[in-house]
């Protein structure tokens, strides 16, 4: 990926430009057909071989008479090798994503990676904050690819410490050693971590350093090894068929350990065939090494690329294809040509000293960062999707209220219980006692917010939200019992509106109780084979414990009945630029449709009322489908978000019967 372009010594070796083109090419082959190769992370790994190797090479030998000097020649080399190119493609990526990605769970991720990606940390980001490189917000994040120069860059902060302490010495024994041990542990940390925490081992450097090390230790002991390779035709065979083998393997819990000791010990059999002379020709062939020379720029470039059609008017079709494949490519040109090469080969830069070119390439990364932000915060301003006029799109907490009502804006605070988090809105302009609204639910209760704080204001009610991801309450269609994973917090909720509860308080059960019919991205799992929505007998009775523990400190319960669910991700398919994306199926429901599939759903619901009577049901599905057809987005007016979470507007349309419902019911 970043490795220097010659091999250690003075002399080129264009057959390390092969392997370079070899990983990258099976990298952009992975993520665009990953079908083509199942092991397609093996380049990544094969990249870290070589950049152990080569940035070693390009230290060992040379000489230094202080730390000083090597860490300003070492980081200088290394900041003009990486950062131009790297911070180019980040402001690229961004100005394209602020124009095209609008805001949603699925790109919540995006901003942050982002702006790590320009100080080499956006792998420890990716690590604790979504949710793997497998995951739909992985795969449509412009920049998740800049996890692997995070772990490269984060290699090179202690680098040079081995390097001074290998060169002071005047003997590599003890070094070697170092590395040799540093590389065991953290092969045993990987194999730790890929049992319990697979992000982390996937990720962060600790457990990656020993790829990098095996390319440390193979430079570091070249001279024992290498007349011994000379003439043994067999290592380059064995090498490329571990290569092979780890591309043939599918990734999976066993990756990177043990998946990525195959890969690692090819490359490190195909070095030491290069280095030994018996390395096929081809690999050194001007096909191999031109692919090699653009392998940095060529990683750069394709993901934002093939991510950006994937938002937009797809990455399905072998069209569309083959379209991002050549634009990515064309853009690799570009940017090896016109930014990568002139910088390295620049005289000038050449003649300053090192500590300057340190010290320039910083402040350039400080500036191109906040041009970044600067992108980042101009989002609504820029952006060319329909989703920039946010009152009409997103439902959220802070959402402007009424002219009549800003003076009355509710308090907002937050708490936390069980694992999950509490939004609480006060109102202040409260009248008397006043009541309290409870309403346990996951983002179907969070959708809710602006009518739910709009409510606070204007009745004087105290709101509770309760809210953990992955915890829908009350679905019916799946029990409690089925998410053990909840138990805790589904437990802390019901103890603590029991307890806070009181006559005349009211708690308010909003949530998907159909199953979806289009998530934000494509084949979600939980979708496919889904089958009729019956509440089971197993479920009803669960349900009636769960109200009656509600409803023990004296509130009142309404229940939400199922609202429309649509087709497709409606903010993914009302731009002109994605609204062919084979993620759209129509924004439309007929309303015989929707009654159909929520008919279970509704006989248990109706008869969970009847048994229990502080208990109502609220039916929004007239106001969001008030004719033959339900539509999220009649008259380009949006009333629902994605395909089932409503909007801004869909809060506007609801709320004064949601206001009335809850009034009523005290």
């Amino acid at each position: 990926m970043t490795g220097e372009r010659s091999g250690p010594g003075p002399g080129y070796i264009p057959a390390i430009d092969g392997l370079r083109a070899i990983a990258v090419t099976s990298v952009i082959l992975f993520h665009l057909w990953p079908w083509s190769l199942p092991g397609g992370f093996t380049g990544v790994d094969i990249f870290f071989v070589i950049s152990g190797f080569v940035v070693t090479g390009s230290l060992v030998g040379r000489e230094f008479t202080s730390f000083r000097q090597l860490t300003a020649y070492f980081y200088a080399r290394r900041l003009m090798r990486i950062m131009p190119a790297l911070v180019v493609m980040l402001l690229v990526a961004l100005l394209a994503s602020q124009l095209f990605i609008p805001d949603a769970w699925l790109s919540n991720s995006l901003s942050q990676v982002a702006r790590f990606a320009f100080f080499g940390l956006s792998n420890v980001v990716l690590a604790t904050d979504t949710d793997s490189y497998f995951g739909p917000q992985a795969a449509y994040n412009p920049f998740t690819h800049t996890w692997s120069l995070g772990v490269e860059e984060q290699f090179y902060l202690f680098f040079p410490f081995i390097l001074w302490w290998h060169h002071r010495l005047h003997s590599g024994a003890k070094a070697v050693r170092l590395v040799a041990i540093l590389s065991a542990l953290s092969l045993l940390l990987c194999a730790v971590l890929g049992i319990f925490a697979q992000k982390f081992a996937f990720y962060l450097i600790f457990p990656r350093f020993w790829e990098l090390g095996t390319g440390m230790l193979l430079c570091l002991t070249r001279e024992r090894w290498q007349p011994w390779a000379a003439g043994r035709r067999w290592i380059a065979p064995l090498g490329m068929l571990l290569i092979a083998a780890g591309f043939a393997i599918p990734e999976g819990p066993l990756f990177p350990f043990p998946g990525a000791l195959l890969p690692v010990a090819g490359t490190s059999l195909a070095i030491m065939a290069i280095l030994g002379g018996t390395a096929p020709r081809a690999l050194g062939g001007r096909p191999m090494v031109a692919v090699g020379l653009l392998s940095y720029s060529l990683y750069l470039w394709h993901w934002p690329v093939f991510v950006l059609f994937r938002w937009t008017v797809g990455l399905h079709t072998l069209q569309h294809q083959l379209a991002a494949l050549v634009i990515a490519v064309a853009l690799a040109i570009f940017s090896y040509f016109l930014v990568e090469k002139p910088l390295r080969s620049s005289r000038r830069l050449a003649g300053w000293p090192r500590g300057r070119v340190v010290a320039v390439a910083v402040a350039g990364v400080l500036v191109a960062t906040l041009g970044g932000q600067l992108l980042i915060s101009a989002h609504n301003r820029i952006t060319l999707s329909v989703t920039r006029d946010r009152f009409a799109w997103y439902a959220e907490p802070r959402r402007p209220l009424p002219l009549d009502l800003t003076g009355c804006a509710p308090i907002d605070a937050e708490e936390w219980l069980g694992g999950g988090r509490i939004a609480t809105w006060t109102a202040r302009c409260a009248q008397g006692e006043g009541f309290t609204l409870f309403v346990p639910a996951d983002s179907h209760g969070l959708a809710y917010s602006p009518a739910l704080r709009r409510l606070a204001a204007e009745t004087g009610a105290r709101v509770r939200l309760y809210f953990k991801p992955g915890c829908p309450y009350l679905k019916l269609i799946q029990t409690h019992a089925s998410r053990p994973r909840c138990t805790a917090w589904y437990e802390a909720v019901e103890t603590e509106i029991a307890a806070r509860s009181k006559p005349g308080d009211v708690v308010f059960l909003p949530g998907l109780r159909l199953t979806r019919l289009a998530n934000q991205f494509e084949n979600d799992r939980d979708l496919i084979g889904a089958r009729e929505d019956v509440v089971s007998d197993t479920a009803l009775v669960e349900a009636r414990g769960i109200t009656q523990r509600l409803a023990a400190g004296g509130a009142r319960l309404v229940l939400e009945a199922p609202k429309p669910v649509f087709p497709s991700p409606v903010f993914r398919c009302a731009d002109w630029f994605n609204r062919a994306n084979p993620s759209c199926h129509g924004l439309t429901i007929e309303r015989e449709q929707m009654l159909e599939r929520r008919r279970h759903v509704m006989r248990a619901m109706s008869a969970l009322v009847a048994s229990e009577k502080p208990t109502i049901l609220w039916d929004p599905l007239p106001l969001f489908c008030p004719g033959q057809t339900c539509e999220a987005l009649p008259g380009g007016r949006p009333l629902f978000f994605d395909g089932d979470h409503p909007s801004g507007l869909g809060n506007d349309l609801v709320y004064a019967d949601l206001k009335r419902t809850v009034l009523g019911v005290r």
